[in-house]
């Protein structure tokens, strides 16, 4: 009876949390890079290099690695990196998505992405695999569906856009991750990636194995362990205004404000006491198409921005009247200040 209980209470120490590392599977851990041109290096190789490093005890006390690494793309041709001014590193994906292993963790970079690498991770979600992106990967991740109505974050710098592009999704800000769902995880900007991978680490083997893994990296940073970690940043912001009369009577601004690499646009027309009405932008070449967000009145600015992008030409219309409109900038055309967000 003792060693039946004994044998009992054994079988549950997995189920206890974080009390030691768990004993190493009978098989590897699959954990898939999915990626695309302009795929981020840093993106790719933090969390890679966690699971790589991570080593545990097996039964019979031999260090094993317990993460088999492999990437995974719409084909096997090779592929460039995010550069600087030039093609960056080249990558030639293990598999592409069809003949590739079923993984039981996938990480998604920032990188160009497309349809191909939505439908497969729409796929992989329903298969209940864990899915992990880094940086702007977020927007694979909602462009495939997998964030409506859960939490998100992303780059800083590209709050704007996300928060813009995904109203459905709630943006989650100074946290280096945020668990969206039981399987579905996404990290901030670049070393953010290593804090997930590394949670993830802890989860499944303890944060001891997840330390010993820092350590050997000689990675100092905590966010891993508390979720926080970063301070508000100091945001760079680039402010532009273009006026000018509808119809050449009343006066209407048009403001772009730039924070990181989100812009965003709103319209004043005093006279209407319409004061910072938001604007969703579209543009085709010189074409532009502004959609003016003003309550009862459906209102949009189309024109055509001349090659040196110093004067809108085109029109106003409002409750389905059109008038001329000439949008000019008003000079200095750029200022930069500090913002915390």
């Amino acid at each position: 009876m003792k060693l039946v209980l004994f044998a009992a209470v054994l079988a549950m120490l997995p189920l206890l949390g974080h009390a030691g590392p768990k004993p190493a599977n009978q098989r590897p851990i699959k954990v898939a890079f999915a990626i695309s041109q302009h795929v981020n290096v840093m993106d790719v190789a933090g969390p890679w290099e966690v699971f790589a490093d991570t080593s545990i005890k097996d039964a019979q006390g031999k260090d094993v690695a317990p993460y088999e690494l492999y990437t995974v793309a719409a084909n096997t041709t090779p592929l460039h990196s995010e550069g600087a001014n030039h093609p960056g590193l080249t990558i030639t994906p293990d598999y592409d998505f069809a003949h590739a292993p079923t993984p039981d963790i996938v990480v998604v970079p920032a990188q160009m992405g497309g349809k191909a690498l939505q439908a497969w991770l729409d796929k992989i979600h329903a298969q209940h695999v864990t899915i992990m992106s880094v940086c702007t990967g977020a927007f694979q991740l909602a462009h495939a569906g997998l964030l409506k109505g859960k939490q998100a974050t992303t780059h800083h710098w590209f709050f704007g856009d996300f928060a813009r592009e995904f109203p459905d999704v709630k943006l989650v800000k100074r946290v280096r991750y945020v668990q969206a769902d039981p399987v579905t995880f996404t990290a901030g900007g670049l070393t953010s990636g290593i804090d997930l991978a590394l949670h993830m680490v802890a989860d499944r083997f303890g944060q001891d194995v997840a330390q010993q893994t820092a350590d050997f990296m000689e990675y100092l940073g905590t966010g891993w362990k508390t979720d926080r970690g970063i301070s508000p940043l100091a945001m760079p912001i680039t402010r532009q205004d273009w006026t000018g009369k509808i119809g050449g009577k009343a006066k209407v601004v048009l403001h772009r404000i730039t924070y990181g690499a989100s812009p965003t646009y709103t319209v004043d027309i005093p006279s209407r006491r319409v004061k910072d009405a938001p604007v969703t932008p579209s543009q085709h070449g010189e074409q532009v198409h502004l959609v003016v967000a003003i309550p009862g009145h459906p209102t949009t600015i189309d024109g055509r921005v001349e090659a040196a992008h110093e004067t809108l030409t085109g029109t106003f219309t409002q409750d389905g009247k059109t008038e001329s409109l000439i949008l000019k900038p008003v000079h200095p055309a750029l200022r930069a200040t500090k913002e915390t967000y």
